[in-house]
């Protein structure tokens, strides 16, 4: 395989991660869990479309719109 440094940079991250909590799954998963609501404003959900806000009309659809 090609070396991606990139990908291999994160791939230590991941293992340090992993490591602080003694490579223990449910700590870990823990670990993620705290970080998600500590940055609640950087989780995109697949739902997130259905919560759209609708654009404002464009200045041609104010003026059709008016009587």
């Amino acid at each position: 395989m090609k070396p991606d440094p990139p990908i291999d940079a994160i791939r230590e991250v991941r293992h340090r991660i992993s490591a602080s909590v003694d490579h223990d799954p449910k700590r870990l998963v823990d670990y993620y869990r705290k970080l998600q609501k500590q940055h609640q404003e950087r989780i995109v959900s697949r739902g997130a479309q259905d919560s759209t806000p609708e654009l404002a009309p464009t200045a041609e659809q104010s003026e059709a719109m008016e009587p």
